[in-house]
């Protein structure tokens, strides 16, 4: 529903008190909890700005925490801080937008590179790997078939290694 009402990468910041009226003393309530954090945290990064900040006033800020580490690559956590109140222990949570995700940039051109070296179809490696990979050539990562024509082989499929 956010992003119904705010555009991607408009939102300088959010500040949230959440939960809105989820019954957070039983089992259920404490899944529903956790649900409606990942769902938030999940939406809110397509509508702010990199950079952008998430100030939230969370009841566990455990469970924020293991959420942030699901979420790793999306966000970067600022500070964490207990807040002392007359019957129970909040965080103030602030959380900064990461634009890029540098390491799952990095691993998909290690792979796109590797897949120089390797004989998988596309399909099969799409299979695997669950997203196509472009390389320089813009073929999706398939060197397949005949000489990928890189500067490692020197054009030699003989240097291949089959799988």
């Amino acid at each position: 529903a956010l992003r119904r009402y705010v555009p991607d990468s408009s939102a300088d910041a959010f500040v949230s008190n959440l939960p809105w009226g989820v019954m957070t003393g039983n089992k259920q309530g404490v899944s529903d909890l956790q649900q409606l954090y990942e769902i938030f945290l999940r939406t809110a990064w397509y509508c702010l700005k990199d950079g952008g900040r998430i100030v939230m006033l969370v009841l566990r800020g455990l469970q924020m925490t293991r959420i942030l580490r699901k979420l790793s690559g999306r966000y970067r956590l600022i500070t964490a801080q207990v807040i002392r109140t007359t019957n129970n222990l909040p965080c103030i949570v602030v959380v900064e937008k990461i634009g890029r995700d540098i390491l799952h940039e990095s691993l998909k051109g290690q792979l796109a590179y590797m897949s120089e070296f390797v004989n998988v179809s596309k399909e099969l490696y799409h299979a695997i790997h669950m997203e196509t990979i472009d390389d320089e050539n813009g073929n999706g990562g398939n060197s397949s078939s005949g000489n990928s024509g890189s500067k490692n082989n020197k054009g030699n499929s003989s240097n291949r290694r089959s799988s």
